[in-house]
């Protein structure tokens, strides 16, 4: 992949996460603890420091894609989520996942991307100063801490924006039609291993 980042990290952010996809898209039966567990993978506390004081909040993260696919990809988003009325089921949207989106050829693993939908700490602080740490943790051994300068996307053209919202529709699509939250890129400066293991401990492994 040529990224430099560690291949822990990227099994565990990645390819146990695009695991559990192959899984549900042949129909195997997932315990909800198990369904739970997996999903740790993708909600990190968000650690940030300003304005509104130290803070912490758990927040979805997603994969990013590489600036050359960006547009691309935003409208094959944009198509599925806002123009196709069938194939909405869990199974359905983790083939699609698979197939169009979760390509390692395609993804940019240096960044993740997010929302801001409350507006509160999180928000404040990173308007003021461009940074946050995201930590990840899947009991009962596995964590990373990984820091990140961050950069906010607000313009409705922006396709970063659209990307983030598009796939943040494909399960939860509003009402409205359509999301328009702020989104936010992590870009990937350093990364810790936190695992309760003889690798972790703190021990840093990027870069």
């Amino acid at each position: 992949m040529g990224t430099g980042l560690p291949q822990r990290y990227i099994n565990y952010i990645f390819y146990e996460r695009r695991a559990l996809l192959e899984r549900l898209v042949k129909g195997e039966q997932i315990s909800y603890e198990k369904m739970m567990l997996e999903f740790t993978r993708t909600t990190p506390i968000i650690v940030t420091c300003g304005p509104a004081g130290l803070s912490g909040s758990v927040k979805m993260v997603g994969f990013v894609p590489r600036e050359e696919h960006l547009e691309e990809l935003v409208r094959r988003a944009e198509e599925y989520t806002y123009a196709k009325t069938s194939g909405r089921m869990l199974r359905d949207v983790s083939r699609v996942l698979l197939e169009e989106f979760y390509r390692e050829d395609m993804i940019d693993f240096r960044k993740l991307g997010g929302l801001e939908m409350a507006f509160n700490h999180t928000w404040r602080n990173i308007k003021a100063t461009g940074k946050a740490t995201l930590v990840f943790y899947t009991p009962p051994n596995t964590s990373f801490e990984v820091r990140c300068k961050v950069e906010i996307h607000e313009d409705d053209t922006d396709l970063y924006k659209r990307y983030l919202n598009a796939m943040h529709d494909i399960f939860h699509k509003p009402r409205s039609g359509r999301s328009s939250y702020p989104a936010y890129v992590f870009i990937v400066e350093e990364i810790y291993d936190q695992s309760n293991t003889r690798e972790g401990f703190g021990k840093k492994i990027y870069p």
